[in-house]
């Protein structure tokens, strides 16, 4: 059990090549200790790890004593979590960017990778294409991994000097073993005390190169068509051209077994509701961009005609370029997009304590361009203490040669310690500030934000962590000094040994809104258990005054949420949300409704990991009514949304996917559906 130990003082350790399983003192892993909870104590079942490597592959070979408790989870799609015990090898190439590759094995055999940032945030859309054996059998678990070095981005020539992590997660428990002891609130820490491991011999050089065509048959069943044109076909092109670069290509992607948005409480917002991006274009890769939604919302990138994107990294800097044309897209007789065309250079220089973001965006067709630099230095001049600046710097140039120059500018200082995380900020932004690729939702004003969080971790029968959060800012007109909002937010959560969660949100805004100041608020108490896998349970009530803006007042009311999802066995799970809002006292109006649900339901069944069959409803019964512009009186009563997906992986990377989705409204007590599509799609990697 000191085999850790003993390595650490000697130095790193030696990799051993083999295109056999090596199995000896010098490459065995063990002495695993909590560090969630983070109290040091003892796996409390034998875990034992051995790691070699051959010509193309790094190997962790597992054995893990196992006990009645052991859960074997669900069958499930790729990055979809088993809910189950689960063993987790993290990879770090890269010294100066805190960065680590993650694979994790179950009892099932499902696959989940992730790449964990900086800030220990865990991105499962980078995928890779490792591969494990799962034996459970007479109280041992024993796993094989398989990780290809072509998926691992590094540089420089043997040695390799790279840093591991293993993890043991016994869900009967709720706690992680990992070796060596590491928690989060380290910091940058977590990655410097991996252990330390050398490999000698040279890595090949693979490009991998795959190709993926695909063909996809679209039939409207309310037209009663089928299109098969030249746009039923499309493919995606992956290449790395060296060990620590990436080309990426698609052609006509098709998004039809993405499934429908969840129905969220959009209708009495300020502004268009956002979503986050789940289409694998946009998402499935290493993130060198170095931008936020703010400045590249990819979402409204509706249909993409084509797409490609190049990332690569040295020592000491990592680099990136995007570019898309998009399809003109017509809904409700307007034009989403009009063949516009996005582009984004980027390029991060780093040290350990220093770097640069340095990021060109573009937006542009025949009739106008709109550029915007982004400029973000980082400077941790104390250990755990760092100045940055982001700074952007707009142009718009329209066809009528209207000229709008404009900019956005944070200045800020970030403090981390283990327990303990805040950000001061001060920004300002130009009336002319412009990014058309982005998303902003106010412009002309100047503020600040105070942002803080802290978390204490305890070792009694009881209470397991407390995290408490204080977020504050204001903002203020340019030009006449006035407030425009006021905001101050606090949190407070409890997270028992008991798969019993609290949570208290309370939240006060001062906003000005048609030349007349509101003061909204928020109370907020939630209220998550879990029983084991089977059984997960969340319960939400929120008091609110709000703004409903429709009617240029303000209205008490309450938000009821309730959540319910379970493991039927490893074959069937589902979840079901439903949220009531409630206002009181609102007058009666056509156009808005004081008294509504939302819905969703997702319901899967698992024959294994590559075959599933997933459906899901989505509903509101929101009640507006309004005018067209045909004068045509239209009064909405009810929404519902269907999906049902059929995903068949008959081969690594290749698909068959057989759908339907749906959508209708009851409009002046008929039901009309405004969508109603069936697919079957077939993608082929070579």
């Amino acid at each position: 059990m000191y085999i850790v130990l003993i390595s650490s003082l000697c130095g790193a350790l030696n990799v051993p090549y083999s295109d056999k399983a090596v199995y000896s003192e010098q490459n065995q892993i063990s002495n695993f200790l909590s560090s969630i909870p983070p109290d040091s104590s003892n796996i409390p079942l034998e875990t034992n790890c051995w790691i070699w490597h051959d010509n193309d592959n790094l190997y962790f070979s597992w054995e893990a004593e196992t006990d009645e408790n052991f859960i074997i989870g669900k069958f499930s799609p790729y990055d979809v979590s088993a809910q189950a015990d689960q063993l987790c090898v993290q990879i770090i190439t890269d010294h100066i960017n805190y960065y680590a590759y993650g694979f994790m094995a179950y009892p099932l055999e499902n696959k989940s990778d992730f790449v964990r940032s900086s800030s220990h945030s865990l991105n499962f859309d980078w995928n890779s294409t490792y591969e494990y054996s799962s034996i459970n059998r007479n109280s041992e678990w024993s796993v094989v991994m398989k990780i290809p070095f072509k998926d691992l981005r590094f540089n420089g020539k043997p040695p390799y000097n790279w840093k591991i992590i293993l993890t043991r997660y016994i869900k009967i428990d709720d706690k992680y073993y990992t070796t060596p002891f590491l928690t989060t609130q380290m910091g940058k820490d977590y990655f410097k005390k991996a252990i330390d491991i050398t490999i000698n011999k040279e890595i090949c050089k693979d490009r991998n190169f795959y190709l993926r065509p695909f063909f996809i048959v679209k039939s409207d069943l309310i037209e009663n068509e089928t299109k098969l044109d030249y746009e039923s076909f499309g493919l995606d092109l992956s290449l790395k051209p060296t060990s620590s670069s990436k080309l990426k290509f698609t052609y006509n992607p098709d998004f039809s077994d993405v499934p429908i948005d969840d129905e969220t409480n959009n209708f009495n917002s300020k502004y268009a509701p956002s979503y986050a991006e789940n289409r694998y274009f946009f998402i499935k890769d290493f993130n060198v961009l170095g931008v936020s939604s703010t400045s590249f919302y990819s979402r409204q990138i509706v249909q993409p005609d084509f797409a490609v994107k190049f990332t690569g990294k040295t020592d000491n800097l990592t680099y990136g370029i995007l570019s898309t044309k998009v399809k003109q897209v017509v809904e409700d007789r307007i034009i989403v997009d009009s063949d516009d065309i996005y582009n984004i250079i980027a390029i991060k220089p780093s040290t350990d304590t220093f770097s640069f973001q340095f990021t060109i965006l573009n937006r542009m067709n025949k009739d106008y361009h709109n550029e915007v630099l982004h400029l973000k230095p980082n400077w941790e001049f104390k250990k755990d203490q760092y100045l940055w600046f982001d700074i952007n710097l707009s142009n718009k140039n329209t066809l009528a040669d209207d000229i709008k120059k404009g900019y956005y500018g944070f200045a800020g200082y970030d403090y981390k310690s283990k327990d303990f995380n805040l950000t001061l900020s001060a920004t300002q932004m130009s009336k002319d500030y412009a990014v058309d690729m982005g998303k902003i939702y106010e412009d002309d004003y100047y503020g600040w934000n105070l942002n803080s969080s802290l978390r204490k971790e305890f070792n009694n029968k009881f209470l397991r962590s407390i995290t408490s959060n204080i977020n504050a800012s204001e903002e203020i007109d340019n030009h006449t000094s006035k407030l425009l909002e006021r905001y101050a937010y606090f949190a407070l959560s409890l997270n028992s040994n008991y798969n019993l969660n609290f949570k208290l949100n309370c939240k006060s805004v001062k906003e000005l809104y048609s030349e007349k100041y509101f003061n909204k608020y928020q109370l907020s108490f939630q209220t998550t258990w879990n029983r084991s896998n089977l059984l997960r349970t969340f319960v939400g009530i929120t008091y609110i005054n709000d703004i409903i803006y429709d009617l240029n007042n303000d209205y008490k009311g309450y938000y009821l949420q309730l959540g319910l999802s379970s493991i039927i066995d490893k074959y069937i799970t589902y979840t079901l949300t439903a949220d009531n809002i409630k206002y009181y006292d609102v007058p009666k109006v056509d156009y808005v409704d004081d008294n509504y649900w939302l819905a969703n339901m997702d319901i899967s069944f698992s024959l294994s990991n590559e075959l599933s069959l997933t459906s899901g409803i989505r509903f509101n019964n929101y009640e507006y009514a309004y005018t067209n512009s045909d004068y045509e009186y239209r009064d909405y009563t009810r929404h519902v949304g269907l999906f049902s997906n059929l995903r068949w992986q008959f081969k690594k990377r290749s698909y068959i996917y057989l759908g339907y989705n749906s959508a209708n409204n009851k409009i002046n007590e008929i039901n009309e559906y405004s969508h109603q599509q069936a697919y079957l799609k077939i993608s082929y990697s070579f």
